[in-house]
């Protein structure tokens, strides 16, 4: 059995890559240099679409997945259905499964549900039994760890905003047992805390994704369709984990731009809505348990680690990756132990600082090491290879109009920017992933993501990308599609009863099972409560049945 708790190592051996090879290179000579040496043309690793496969066509599903094409050879079956936006799946002993809804927005309220082998659902716990702002939405993991139930979600903290949280409870006695470990993270803006895992001796691991599409609160953070933070939380901004130096760039917005309650504002990256422009050499100090700032004890779009069985487990925090955008999905690869894999969601076409050609990302964390930086808001990667490029080069423009540097060139000279190991489609919002380690199943050492879906056209998106399951070779990068919809259009990915909008991925022996969160498109004004499913997959060469 292979998921976020495992320890099972794939029998693949490690055999160098281009990726490692770049990856040593970049660390060598700085990722601004390496960036500037290669320039945007330049080949080192080719994130390749088709490449290998299982070897099989795409054939169309049957029953209600018949919406989407599987691999041949593979079966795609609804085990449970009429999900309230569901996020995640986690499995205990005893033969448990247990998954998460969101809650995002009222009134649903976050809930963990157990799914009974007939696939009806059981309440364990919702955030209606709780005191008032301890157990918000939106909850976008749950995960078994040594008899308990971790969870990231919200609650109200510093200064009245919908802080983000880890919590904790027994499944057996829920209310009784629900703890915050961890509280007073960076989630009120249009990110959160989103995934939780354990590695083989027990410390824990999760990503936080950033306040703003790119470091700067515009007018875009007070549509509806994106929760209108702004208007709820209007000093909230992105804060850096680590101690950062601006440019001097600001951005300017009029009054009530999209007939929205904003007053003409200039806004500077890491800084309050509105708060003027910052002169250059400005620095921005990093948040962190021992030097908080307003009220927040860590950073935006970072991965970070903590030892969950400490007196005080902030006091533990330690910063293993930042320079993400939304890193959605984490998970070690089984072969190397401390390589953490990392989804990134790219950055948009949207608010006062719009990036253009950001694929999302795959990445890798080393563990236990000096904090990496991955680039944003200053540095994305190439679409072709995954190289470093500077956000000021063409192909990042909008409407022929460069995007300005929030960091100042001298400080950001600096930063060793890591490459990304493969890039995915654009605005697919690349989220949870898990690897295969069945041979059973196939795909033995290899990844499977899942692609939730453009939001169109709110992030800037004009196709519906995404909406399917990628496999994904670690070592070259290479991706195929595994599941997918014929043709990307809303009627065939909305289809109600079908396969609509994958969020999660995590594998039981010879099956994965997939989290659909349902039919949700608000550039559309979708939203249908109940449409979320879990799916199941097996091969003709499984032996288990779903429990």
């Amino acid at each position: 059995m292979l998921n976020r708790n495992s320890t099972m190592r794939s029998r693949h051996q490690f055999r160098p890559t281009a990726f490692d090879v770049l990856e040593e290179r970049s660390l060598l000579s700085g990722g601004a240099s390496l960036a500037k040496e290669l320039g945007h043309h330049a080949t080192v690793i080719r994130a390749q679409r088709g490449g290998s496969s299982l070897q099989q066509p795409l054939v169309q599903a049957t029953g209600a997945a018949s919406n989407v094409q599987i691999r041949r050879g593979y079966s795609l079956q609804a085990i449970a259905t009429g999900l309230n936006f569901p996020t995640a799946i986690t499995f205990g002993s005893r033969q448990r499964i247990w998954v998460s809804e969101s809650g995002f927005m009222p009134p649903l309220v976050p809930r963990v549900l157990q799914i009974n082998r007939d696939g009806t659902t059981t309440p364990v716990l919702s955030g209606d039994q709780l005191p008032t702002g301890m157990f918000e939405g939106p909850l976008t993991d749950v995960t078994f760890n040594r008899g308990w139930l971790w969870v990231t979600h919200r609650q109200k903290g510093a200064n009245g905003w919908d802080v983000g949280a880890i919590s904790k409870f027994r499944p057996e006695n829920p209310v009784g047992t629900f703890t915050t470990v961890i509280t007073n993270l960076p989630s009120a803006g249009d990110h959160y805390t989103e995934q939780i895992l354990f590695d083989r001796r027990g410390r824990a691991y999760f990503s936080q994704g950033t306040a703003t599409n790119s470091s700067v609160v515009g007018p875009d953070n007070a549509l509806p369709a994106l929760g209108s933070w702004l208007l709820k939380a209007p000093t909230f901004h992105d804060f850096p984990a680590m101690d950062v130096t601006l440019s001097g760039a600001s951005y300017s917005t009029p009054a009530n731009p999209m007939g929205l309650p904003l007053p003409a504002a200039v806004t500077s990256p890491f800084r309050p809505f509105g708060s003027g422009a910052a002169a250059p050499g400005t620095v921005v100090p990093g948040a962190s348990p021992a030097q908080p700032q307003q009220g927040i004890i860590a950073g935006n779009g970072t991965v970070y680690s903590f030892d969950p069985n400490a007196a005080d487990p902030t006091s533990t925090l330690r910063l293993e990756g930042w320079g993400f955008r939304n890193p959605y999905g984490i998970a070690f690869r089984p072969s190397r132990r401390n390589q953490l894999f990392v989804s990134n969601n790219g950055a948009d076409i949207r608010g006062s600082r719009p990036i253009n050609n950001d694929l999302d990302d795959l990445f890798v964390v080393r563990t236990g090491t000096q904090p990496q930086f991955f680039g944003w808001p200053d540095f994305f990667h190439d679409p072709q290879t995954g190289a470093v490029v500077p956000v000021t080069d063409p192909q990042f423009a909008v409407n022929g109009i460069p995007v300005q540097a929030a960091l100042e060139s001298k400080f950001s000279s600096g930063l060793q920017t890591r490459p990304a190991v493969a890039e995915l489609d654009n605005h697919s919002s690349a989220n949870k992933f898990d690897f295969s380690s069945s041979r059973r199943f196939g795909a033995v050492g290899d990844l499977f993501i899942a692609e939730t879906g453009a939001f169109v056209p709110i992030t800037g998106a004009q196709q519906f990308s995404g909406y399917k399951i990628v496999r994904v070779n670690p070592q070259t990068g290479q991706s195929s599609d595994f599941i997918v919809h014929p043709v990307a259009t809303p009627a065939q990915i909305f289809a109600t009863g079908g396969f609509n909008k994958p969020i999660d991925v995590r594998f039981r022996d010879d099956r994965m099972f997939i989290v659909d969160f349902g039919v949700l498109e608000p550039g559309l004004d979708l939203m249908q409560p109940g449409t979320g499913k879990v799916w199941v997959v097996t091969s003709g060469r499984s032996r288990h049945h779903f429990f």
